[in-house]
């Protein structure tokens, strides 16, 4: 997805730390349905004004949840929930924002002098601080592209049609 490039370390760099989430996913019955890995920052190491900027996403308002679920019922409508495959390796950083992670462990790469090199992220990772609001961003804007609009009363909500 070509979610970094791989460059050397300078000293001014902040470079974050990663760390792998592994998670075992069953069937119902409890049989195994496959082993997962996810790749995180760590981004309790973030420093506010060099690798993050802005940070803030909405959330559904409560309301709008009940409001829609009684509008399907009397209306009979039909509701639809999705999921997004990495949703947060689709959004890109601001042009500002520069994020270095180290290298994954096991994956580790070296420069001629021996010394370690880093990646510098083109796209959102979980646990940075900044990926929910820059997915949000992705995210209504592929809706708008689609033609479907934000209300002006909940952000996170859309109309089509």
């Amino acid at each position: 997805m070509e979610a970094w490039d791989v460059v050397n370390r300078e000293p001014d760099m902040n470079v974050i730390k990663l760390t792998w989430a592994f998670k075992c996913k069953r069937y119902p019955d409890g049989l195994i349905k496959k082993f997962k890995a996810k790749f995180c920052a760590r981004g309790d190491m973030q420093l506010e004004g060099v690798d993050f900027f802005e940070t803030y996403a909405p959330v559904v308002q409560w309301t709008t949840i009940c409001l829609m679920l009684i509008l399907e019922v009397l209306l009979d409508l039909k509701s639809k929930q999705g999921d997004i495959t990495c949703a947060f390796l689709h959004a890109n950083f601001d042009k500002n924002e520069k994020v270095y992670v180290e290298m994954p462990r096991g994956f580790e790469q070296y420069d001629k002098r021996g010394k370690p090199r880093i990646l510098k992220l083109r796209k959102t990772l979980y646990g940075l601080r900044q990926s929910p609001r820059a997915f949000w961003e992705y995210l209504t804007e592929k809706f708008k592209a689609c033609g479907i609009k934000q209300s002006s009363l909940d952000p996170c909500l859309f109309i089509r049609g």
